[in-house]
């Protein structure tokens, strides 16, 4: 690196570098880095070496509510020689989504973790640089691309739904994610069902299942991680070799790839290769598998409780439709109630992830620079004095009558908040309430007697952890 370019690097700042999205600005600050000591917050020292990883991983919804009940807001988890900070409850969620002194970083904090495999998507950029491609990324998600998308969707989950398996247990969670693969690949890739369509979607397994993986040795192939990085390779191609071809076609298009190689910045410019390639796989990876993860939530409480079930069955049967467009998504209420419910007791994304730039203040305590934050959305969402009997799957908590959501602005936040927002929040209510249309008109699910409890992890995202073996069958 030349003198020059190191003189132009010490010049700006840290906040800056993330602002302008300069690489080798961030790179050279980052370079003498020291973690901090953060053994003077409250923590469970735990094992050797391993630390709270064998008590975090067994069951961490109970590991994280017991700290929370024996720490407070603010305490340690400590796996092998890492420090996380981890913060729960409404102040810290207000904390971390405003930011309102540039006080966090999204980039330092995911990198590490999607490096190789979801390279500097929009959630990983900071500042202006975040500003800039989220508003031009917005576009894709307005009402007139989501009507696009409906009409896309329609006979692509209506099929899936009739050719759904019945008089047998199956394990919902594949079932499910097959289906919504099978959609986005339509919806977002532009890509009817058929040989390069089943190609994408197994790259985009195989893309997630690595970046799931612990063990991150690219020399092994038959590894996971060694198998993600060759998926995202797979799925660069594809990328690269249609932006022209979708460029030609123009804006009439309305899978979310071809909207994206059309969207122009307020320069007039469009992304770049490189960008669309990014965003594209990742809103691909955040729509796709939040929405399986809320939908196995869902079919497991609405076969453990057949009468709300029933409910919602009438609810769809009494709108009296063939399908769906964009404004009958408002008269599912009791369907969205369901949905925020699965979302509030099993968040997708547990975690809310930044990297400190700067030392800050909460609950008491001074957390110096560069300490790495994990936000709590799973506590928060548990809390008594926001939630009744939160431990209950309860839909009418969100009835205007009860409104428990709404007692603090930042007590349901499984989309996160501020800045970095979920942009595709209404498409996944859509997607979801859609699924669920076609399927309780159709089938009624039930469970084993003995099946007590909904079993999951949460690494990376929150998924069952026994492929959710349900039973269904034709009403």
């Amino acid at each position: 690196m030349s003198t020059t370019t190191n003189k132009h690097e010490q010049e700006i700042s840290l906040v800056e570098a993330l602002s302008r999205f300069d690489k080798d600005a961030i790179r050279h600050h980052m370079a003498n880095i020291k973690k901090p000591n953060l053994d003077f917050l409250p923590h469970d020292r735990g094992l050797p070496l391993l630390g709270n990883l064998v008590s975090f991983v067994r069951k961490p919804q109970q590991w994280l509510f017991e700290q929370y009940q024996k720490h407070g807001p603010i305490y340690l988890l400590k796996i092998f020689n890492q420090n996380i900070v981890i913060m729960a409850g409404p102040e810290a969620n207000k904390l971390l989504y405003l930011n309102e002194n540039q006080t966090f970083s999204n980039f330092l904090a995911f990198g590490p973790t999607i490096k190789n495999l979801l390279d500097d998507n929009v959630l990983a950029l900071d500042f202006a640089h975040h500003k800039s491609t989220r508003k031009t990324l917005q576009a894709a998600f307005k009402r007139a691309a989501i009507e696009g998308h409906i009409e896309l969707m329609n006979p692509i989950i209506k099929q899936g739904i009739d050719n759904w398996p019945i008089n047998r247990t199956v394990k919902t969670t594949e079932t499910i994610r097959k289906l919504l693969l099978d959609t986005g690949a339509k919806v977002f890739l532009g890509l009817d069902m058929g040989p390069e369509a089943n190609r994408m979607n197994q790259a985009f397994i195989d893309l997630v299942s690595g970046g799931a993986s612990f063990v991150r040795i690219k020399s092994l192939p038959f590894l996971p991680y060694a198998k993600a990085l060759k998926a995202r390779k797979t799925l660069d191609k594809f990328v690269y070799a249609n932006i022209s071809k979708r460029r030609a076609v123009g804006e009439e298009s309305r899978d979310i790839f071809s909207q994206l190689c059309n969207a122009k910045d307020d320069d007039d410019n469009y992304f770049s290769d490189e960008e669309i390639c990014n965003q594209i796989i990742f809103v691909l990876f955040a729509a796709h598998d939040t929405t399986s993860s809320a939908l196995s939530s869902v079919f497991y409480h609405l076969a453990s409780k057949p009468e709300w079930q029933e409910e919602l069955r009438q609810e769809m049967l009494s709108l009296n439709l063939a399908h769906l467009e964009f404004d009958d998504f408002d008269k599912m209420v009791k369907t969205e109630w369901t949905m925020q419910e699965a979302l509030r007791m099993y968040p997708p994304f547990t975690f809310v992830p930044r990297y400190a730039l700067k030392e800050f203040e909460f609950s008491g305590y001074k957390i110096p620079a560069h300490a790495t934050i994990f936000g709590n959305s799973f506590t928060t969402h548990y809390m008594p004095e926001y939630w009744t009997q939160p431990n209950e799957f309860d839909p009418k908590r969100f009835s205007p009558e009860r409104a428990e959501d709404k007692k603090d602005f930042y007590q349901y936040t499984p989309f996160g908040g501020g800045a970095h927002k979920c942009l595709g929040l209404h498409f996944a209510q859509v997607q979801g309430k859609m699924f669920l249309f076609y399927f309780l008109q159709k089938y009624r699910v039930t469970k084993d007697p003995s099946m007590k409890e909904f079993k999951f992890n949460i690494y990376p995202l929150t998924f069952p952890t026994d492929g959710l073996p349900l039973k269904f069958e034709a009403l």
